[in-house]
């Protein structure tokens, strides 16, 4: 019985340091791809997303089609907005970030971000049309679509995620995706998801940690 016990907390050792590997060497890809288009310091941007989350919609981006449009609703310092950007730079996409940037609903109170995210993200800047603005003020004509690409992490209450995800959900073209961020922790957004898929429209395309993303018409796999 003890030779057993040991022998399974040895694969699970190895199992865990093998993950950690593989972790960090997905995560410097990633960052040496980000590098490529002048993007030298994304890990150190503060941010309430993992690496895998990150990595995710870098990976997201990249299977889009060339000259891929994509809106992101909260861009908070820019961290998401590099990996996005960073994709479409590739393809000659473009993003358009959506945010006041005035921190109303960050934990840290009400400030200032826009020129940090703008000093974050000017190796992609010609990538990017910054829209600043609450999303419940968004108009069509503020962007360029149909959108290959939403990503919705901006006001996680229920009517600010619903009102996000029903204005935008027109836009996104016969198969695009739609991406959430905080699908665990916040209400708001788990029971708009669960709006979405019952609407028939969407299926669920895939989740690491936090993030969660739908596909439009069809299933992908990645």
């Amino acid at each position: 019985m003890e030779s057993i016990d040991l022998q399974s907390k040895i694969m699970f050792n190895l199992a865990w340091h093998t993950r950690l590997m593989s972790d960090k060497l997905a995560n410097l890809f990633y960052y040496r791809q980000l590098q490529k288009v002048s993007i030298h310091c994304a890990q150190y941007i503060p941010t309430h997303m993992s690496a895998g989350e990150l990595n995710t919609l870098y990976k997201l981006t990249k299977s889009l089609k060339p000259l891929a449009k994509v809106l992101e609703i909260g861009s908070y310092l820019g961290a998401s907005t590099c990996y996005i950007a960073a994709a479409l730079a590739v393809q000659n996409g473009h993003l358009f970030c959506v945010d006041t940037w005035e921190n109303q609903t960050m934990p840290e109170g009400e400030m200032d971000t826009y020129s940090e995210f703008q000093r974050n993200t000017s190796g992609v800047a010609k990538y990017i049309t910054p829209i600043r603005k609450n999303s419940k003020d968004l108009v069509a004509s503020d962007i360029v679509y149909p959108l290959n690409f939403v990503f919705i992490d901006g006001d996680h209450s229920y009517a600010a995620v619903k009102n996000d995800y029903e204005k935008t959900a027109p836009w996104i073209a016969e198969d695009g995706i739609l991406a959430f961020h905080d699908c665990i922790y916040f209400e708001g957004v788990s029971k708009t998801i669960g709006e979405a898929l019952a609407s028939g429209t969407w299926k669920i395309g895939g989740h690491i940690d936090n993030l969660l993303w739908l596909n439009k018409g069809r299933m992908r796999c990645y």
